[in-house]
């Protein structure tokens, strides 16, 4: 599913700059008349600053007229709780801010959850076997009511015993049943109060996309305990500059190539599937070492082959791509090295210790057939890349962005192609992608 054109289509039409066109149209007509000259200007110019300029200006005009938030921001997230590593430096009431955008300080990465005196008096009672009464904890609850204060939902210390022990009942139900979320609670009649349905934890995104959390510390810390890979969470409150971002992707999700990981805007649209990641890791002989992604775009394979246990690199020459890449890989905290130039500038390739186990090369190959100067590239990187196995999908036969091309194969002569010009002698198809395109599995006889 993709988004409509942001711009009704009667705005857009009076928003033409005609003498902009006019020029464009006047510069590209003298180009194909330098045909050896336009191929440089054209990638000079995708890959320059003003490229990102001028998409920045295109989505600051179309915010003035265009509601940008299309995002579902009521949906439950299922996260791995090990992602909520700090706390949000102000806690939000979630009835009181759900959905709100709020800048300031406060997703500040200063204060870690893991050191909060709750969670260090779960993991001293249910880790250590301490009593409830020998914690940090409890100590400065039992303070607090002492002192006048109703705190935790407790007015005397009968009360916060009994609070305490229901705890450990919420352990052992968590241990034994599972993690539930609250529909399912409900749909059980464990609870009777409708209002309880979003009484999940809850955290705050931070203008670079750290979850933080905000709400529910017992049920983050018993789940953080026990090893549960997946728990419900909800959003309460966005950072402003973290929104802004967030429009700017959805201004730009047009694209239909456009996959990313971040639980935040996991909802974009997107042509592509997580077939091809599945298929490819399935077909994987190694789980870890290098891995070189060509064209990575905004680095959904990166992001997908870390988490496996890859050393991965991003390559991308696109200015604006490299803008997303770069902010992808912050939101998610990953340790991929992006490489932001073409892969034929990228000296490090002929490195004699720079060796990949794993080389993608999806929808990619084919573009350097077009040009007789980018396939003659195409063949020394072929025969300087030094790689155990590569994925590689070529373009569906007859598609029309092939015609004209300096060199236009099949798939299984495009197969031979890169087989005979490389170091990789056997091939495999292990797949298709929805859109139909194949996904082969080249290797070394060794393998």
């Amino acid at each position: 599913m993709r988004y409509f054109s942001l711009l009704p289509r009667r705005e857009a039409y009076r928003a033409k700059n005609w003498k902009w066109i006019r020029c464009k149209l006047f510069v590209s007509s003298q180009l194909d008349r330098l045909p050896l000259l336009k191929a440089p200007i054209v990638r000079i110019w995708r890959a320059s600053i003003w490229a990102l300029l001028r998409f920045k200006w295109k989505l600051k005009k179309v915010r003035r007229t265009y509601y940008s938030d299309k995002f579902d921001n009521d949906r439950i997230l299922w996260l791995d709780p090990k992602r909520i590593q700090y706390c949000s430096l102000k806690e939000f009431p979630p009835y009181q801010y759900k959905g709100e955008i709020i800048g300031g300080d406060w997703d500040r990465l200063e204060k870690k959850f893991e050191d909060l005196d709750v969670y260090i008096a779960f993991k001293e009672r249910f880790i250590n076997g301490k009593d409830w009464e020998d914690t940090v904890f409890y100590q400065r609850v039992l303070d607090a009511i002492n002192n006048g204060k109703f705190l935790w939902g407790c007015r005397n210390k009968s009360e916060l015993d009994r609070r305490c022990k229901s705890l450990d009942s919420l352990y052992q139900n968590i241990k034994n049943g599972g993690y539930k979320s609250q529909s399912e609670i409900l749909s059980e009649k464990n609870i009777y109060d409708p209002m309880k349905i979003e009484d999940e934890i809850t955290v705050n995104v931070g203008r670079e996309g750290d979850l933080l959390f905000n709400n529910s510390a017992h049920r983050l810390s018993i789940a953080k305990l026990l090893g549960i890979h997946k728990v419900p969470v909800r959003i309460t409150v966005r950072h402003q500059q973290w929104q802004d971002f967030r429009e700017e992707v959805l201004f730009y999700a047009e694209e239909p190539d456009k996959k990313i990981t971040h639980p935040d805007l996991c909802d974009m649209p997107a042509f592509h599937s997580e077939e091809r990641f599945r298929i490819i890791k399935k077909n994987l002989s190694e789980r870890k070492g290098l891995l070189l992604d060509i064209g990575a775009n905004w680095g959904y394979f990166c992001h997908k082959f870390e988490e496996v246990g890859f050393d991965c690199y991003a390559v991308e020459s696109d200015r604006i791509d490299i803008y997303f890449l770069k902010k992808l890989k912050r939101a998610e905290n990953r340790n991929f090295k992006i490489i932001p130039q073409s892969i034929f500038e990228y000296q490090d390739i002929e490195n004699e210790n720079l060796h990949f186990d794993v080389v993608l090369a999806l929808n990619i190959f084919h573009h350097f057939l077009k040009k007789r100067d980018l396939y003659l590239k195409l063949l020394n990187l072929l025969k300087t890349l030094k790689t155990e196995e590569m994925y590689f999908q070529p373009p569906l036969p007859n598609e029309p962005q092939m015609d004209g091309a300096y060199k236009n194969y099949s798939e299984e002569e495009f197969v031979e192609f890169i087989l005979q010009n490389s170091k990789l002698n056997r091939a495999k198809l292990i797949g298709n992608d929805q859109d139909g395109r194949s996904i082969y599995k080249l290797y070394a006889n060794n393998r």
